[in-house]
């Protein structure tokens, strides 16, 4: 059996903690004997202990990635636990931890894209990242090429990093009549056609222009058109007085927070992702697609890694109202192409994308590592 400690920091569940817990759920447990290092009143606790794995709290790191006052609290956890494998997830204090402990085999997975700052991929501080992320880390993983471009843009070694796409488990199938029952709840008619996105109200994820895209389709006298916008966050209050400006309160819903998606996704057309920001790979667009929701997306991080352009969905620049107003259109006149987009998101899905794929990626890193650093 080779020994394996996840560690991550958030107290929420976030992609990184949805990534976490899709890996625990497809992990070979005959093979790797895996436990969970988190902060004390996580989210993610439940879930764990659901789905049968042995958790370890913490009291300092939650919600940091370097917490100092806890890396000698990880260290006394990987010296007590002796793991094989450290696998953390934007947790540099435990990556420290890991690296003061003497584990032989550190894996650190980049769940985020952000353009870095210009200095840090200049000399000295070039340099300086790439000693630390090469020194602390034997293998570092990245959800998408982007990823992985940040990474080498600091100094990481390149042959050091594997990309990895995330995968999801699928959303549950939902029959046609509870479907029936949530659009009727909604006010959504027959006819209409349903767009959507499912991401915290933050600013990065470009809620504002699909608002902005409906009200231009509403000028051109679209008026079947619903978009829901799933979730809560800090730009809630804004987007819906911005709704409200624009007369759109009566194609444009806002259900909330929702803990269970799979009808709302269902009850859609087309999945949209309008993120100019941090995000790497979307879990939404993924589990969508074992829906067999196409998608509209912008170019930004591993968006374009996910949607084949005029395949399974169109590619669109970052914060442009009016070419996504454009794809949008596209779909609603063409319900040929929008059910031949369908068939070919479930096909992307289940060859590419599923939990198993992602996991059995993961599984192949631990093992070669493991080889190569822990039998010598």
């Amino acid at each position: 059996m080779i020994k394996v400690i996840h560690v991550i920091s958030d107290t929420n569940i976030g992609g990184a903690g949805t990534v976490l817990l899709t890996t625990l759920r497809n992990i070979n447990r005959s093979r790797f004997d895996v436990k969970v290092v988190l902060p004390e009143g996580s989210a993610l606790i439940p879930r764990i202990d659901a789905l049968g794995f042995e958790h370890i709290c913490t009291k300092g790191g939650a919600d940091k990635s370097l917490d100092i006052g806890a890396i000698n609290e990880y260290v006394k956890i990987f010296k007590r636990e002796k793991p094989d494998i450290v696998h953390t997830h934007a947790a540099f204090s435990a990556r420290l931890g890991a690296f003061f402990a003497g584990v032989r085999v550190r894996i650190h997975t980049r769940h985020s894209t952000f353009a870095p700052r210009p200095i840090l991929t200049k000399f000295p501080f070039r340099n300086i990242c790439g000693f630390i992320n090469n020194t602390l880390s034997t293998q570092m993983i990245s959800v998408s090429e982007s990823t992985k471009d940040n990474l080498t843009a600091m100094g990481a070694n390149p042959k050091k990093i594997e990309v990895v796409i995330n995968g999801a488990e699928p959303l549950r199938e939902v029959g046609p009549d509870e479907i029936t029952s949530l659009r009727l709840q909604l006010g959504i008619n027959v006819d209409d056609f349903v767009v959507g996105m499912s991401a915290r109200l933050e600013e990065v994820k470009g809620h504002i222009y699909l608002i902005e895209a409906a009200r231009i389709l509403r000028e051109r006298g679209v008026n079947n058109l619903k978009v829901l916008i799933i979730g809560t966050g800090a730009t809630e209050q804004q987007l819906k007085e911005k709704t409200a400006e624009y007369g759109l309160t009566d194609s444009i819903i806002f259900p909330g927070f929702v803990s269970d998606v799979a009808p709302y996704i269902k009850a859609m057309d087309v999945i949209i992702n309008c993120s100019f920001g941090t995000e790497a790979t979307s879990m939404a667009l993924i589990e969508a697609m074992s829906l067999a929701k196409p998608a509209i997306a912008t170019d930004y991080g591993g968006n374009a890694f996910i949607i084949e352009n005029g395949k399974n969905g169109y590619i669109i620049p970052q914060k442009s109202a009016s070419n996504l107003a454009e794809a949008i259109q596209k779909l609603m006149d063409d319900p040929e192409k929008l059910k031949e987009m369908s068939k070919v998101a479930y096909s992307k899905y289940i060859c590419r994308l599923t939990g198993k794929i992602m996991t059995g990626k993961v599984e192949k890193i631990y093992e070669d590592g493991y080889n190569q650093r822990c039998k010598k």
